[in-house]
């Protein structure tokens, strides 16, 4: 049972009111919206009548409810339980546009399943690759899912031809903005919950004076039919094997990606959290390829969970995975609802913009809290800077990286798929040479508490332990070789050793000597006083409390006592 985060008004296991989850689902929907323009380039450059087209919008919305109803299902091997929308993921567009090029929709479909599938095959082994993901990468991760939403949000206003340059384009971005930060600093409850969405009615409000809302766009709308089936007359499916390539490195981008913001899914909603839990990250990118291979099998899209998900939940105090439920709903009511399907679509950039620069504010938090909370060595170190730079480096010199081969481009087109790829990396390859376990041989007669501290210290960095534990851990190391000097006798040094598993920090102390009892019953006074082991019994029943498990035992000349620590 998660505890939840006082930052968080409904946790994910909590209900809101209707209210509040009708107003975040509506947030959720308007910023996820913004993205279906990836399956309309596809139908595009596929040279589809505007009916087909239309139909690839619908079947698109009807994927990202599915998808996003199988990532917050709590039980069962599929789905991780957090709110955790699915979004259309710019991962897919390099082999998608190729694909489209050699065979149209019906190639992309095709070869958009295999790409699902290979995700799909690729979850049920991420509970195994434990020692390649540790907190301190995942911090890293959930930085550049921070950095990676604020830079879609700058490109939004930066970026959309010569708008950037028009003062009613700013104008209209600061006014959304301020409300969504004001009402997030300010408001309470559900005016709070719901910042976002009323920072971008506002914004949209404000578009429509300032002329940057198109009026012949919104004059179709009148011409649409208010109710439309898709079409499922175009459903086609090919494969070819020289796209095998390109689709393979999409999906272990995809399975990169999704790993590492469920990551940052289950940090936000966890108190205590302390690590990532493989297994259950591993059922959401199971179904993250199962949506991925159906929104094949439907000729549409590939999707990946949405990387603003997780600046919404911290924004908004909204972690309830009712919300995703509620979400589904109304992407399958706008599926058969042109009108109101094209009105999202048309939202302002300012608008989107400013709402996506907020969202990447309220992840950064999480990213360095996670990293802070880890003890970092050199190598640690080395993995951290180098995978944050290497994201930064995809933003700041986009040009070098379109460069490459297109058949790479999925994993180094984003700063937050290749900055993890080089993590993963990096980690791994750090790991060579690195003891798990240490020793340091000590004096009795003169106890060097500097070099036990050092000693400690020291192996927390290169194991990556937490720092409270560390502390814990040498106080008790401390403790424990004073006591062995001092009442059991030490023939000889006393060997200090640490190991670590990441659940468990296990110090040990072997010497040859008396035996360290740890009684669980504290010794009485007479015991104490009159004993010829009281003291050595006091002793090991107050240092037992030190530590979360504690033994002593003696295997043949030598005493062996471990305390042991949870982590």
């Amino acid at each position: 049972m998660t505890r939840k985060p006082v930052s968080l008004q409904y946790g994910v296991d909590d209900v809101p009111p209707k209210p509040v989850i009708i107003v975040n689902a509506l947030q959720y929907v308007a910023v996820l919206a913004g993205f279906l323009v990836f399956p309309l380039i596809m139908a595009r450059e596929a040279h589809v009548s505007a009916d087909v087209a239309d139909s690839v919008l619908s079947w698109s919305m009807i994927v990202l409810a599915i998808g996003t109803t199988l990532q917050a299902l709590p039980t069962g091997p599929i789905g991780s339980g957090y709110l955790a929308p699915s979004v259309m993921t710019a991962v897919y567009v390099s082999p998608s546009l190729e694909a489209v090029r050699l065979g149209g929709l019906a190639l992309m479909g095709g070869m958009t399943i295999f790409g699902g599938a290979v995700e799909a095959v690729l979850s049920r082994s991420l509970h195994r690759l434990r020692s390649l993901l540790p907190p301190e990468l995942a911090g890293v991760v959930i930085l550049l899912v921070a950095i990676g939403n604020g830079m879609v949000g700058y490109r939004y206003l930066l970026v959309p031809g010569s708008a950037h340059a028009d003062p009613r384009h700013w104008a209209v971005a600061t006014i959304t903005l301020l409300v969504t930060i004001a009402l997030n600093v300010w408001g309470r409850g559900i005016v709070r919950a719901s910042c976002v969405l009323i920072g971008m009615i506002v914004g949209y409000a404000a578009a429509f004076p300032a002329g940057l809302v198109p009026y012949d766009d919104l004059a179709q709308l009148a011409d649409l039919p208010p109710l439309r089936l898709p079409h499922v007359s175009y459903f086609a499916w090919s494969f070819d094997a020289v796209l095998i390539a390109p689709f393979l490195i999409a999906a272990l981008a995809n399975t990169l990606k999704a790993a590492a913001l469920l990551t940052a899914a289950e940090k936000l909603a966890d108190a205590d959290w302390v690590r990532p839990d493989l297994k259950r990250i591993g059922g959401g990118v199971l179904s993250d390829g199962i949506t991925t291979a159906l929104s094949g099998a439907l000729c549409v899209f590939g999707v990946n969970v949405s990387a603003s998900s997780v600046g919404l939940s911290e924004a908004t105090g909204v972690a309830s995975r009712v919300v995703a439920y509620a979400i589904s709903g109304i992407f399958v009511v706008m599926a058969f609802i042109p009108s109101l399907m094209r009105f999202f679509t048309l939202m302002p950039g300012a608008v989107v913009g400013a709402t996506f620069i907020f969202t990447s504010c309220a992840i950064i938090k999480g990213g360095i809290e996670t990293i802070a909370s880890r003890m970092l060595d050199t190598r640690r170190t080395l993995v951290v800077g180098l995978a944050i730079l290497t994201g930064l480096a995809v933003e700041a010199f986009p040009g070098f990286f379109h460069a490459l081969p297109s058949s790479i481009e999925p994993l180094v087109g984003s700063p937050l798929v290749l900055g993890t790829f080089v993590g993963f990396a990096l980690n791994a390859a750090f790991r060579i040479g690195a003891r798990r376990r240490a020793e340091l041989r000590i004096d009795p007669h003169t106890i060097d508490y500097d070099a036990i501290h050092s000693f400690m210290e020291g192996r927390g960095g290169t194991w990556g332990a937490r720092r409270d534990v560390i502390v814990r851990a040498n106080y008790a190391a401390q403790q424990l070789i004073e006591v062995i000097a001092d009442t059991c006798e030490p023939r000889g040094p006393i060997a200090l050793s640490g190991s670590f598993n990441e659940f468990e920090l296990t110090v040990e102390a072997r010497y040859a000597g008396g035996l360290l009892e740890l009684p669980e019953r504290r010794p009485t006074h007479d015991e104490i006083a009159h004993g010829e082991d009281g003291v050595r019994q006091l002793a090991g029943f107050l240092l037992r409390h030190n530590a979360d498990r504690s033994s002593a035992t003696r295997r043949g000349e030598t005493c062996v006592v471990q305390f042991r620590f949870h982590h």
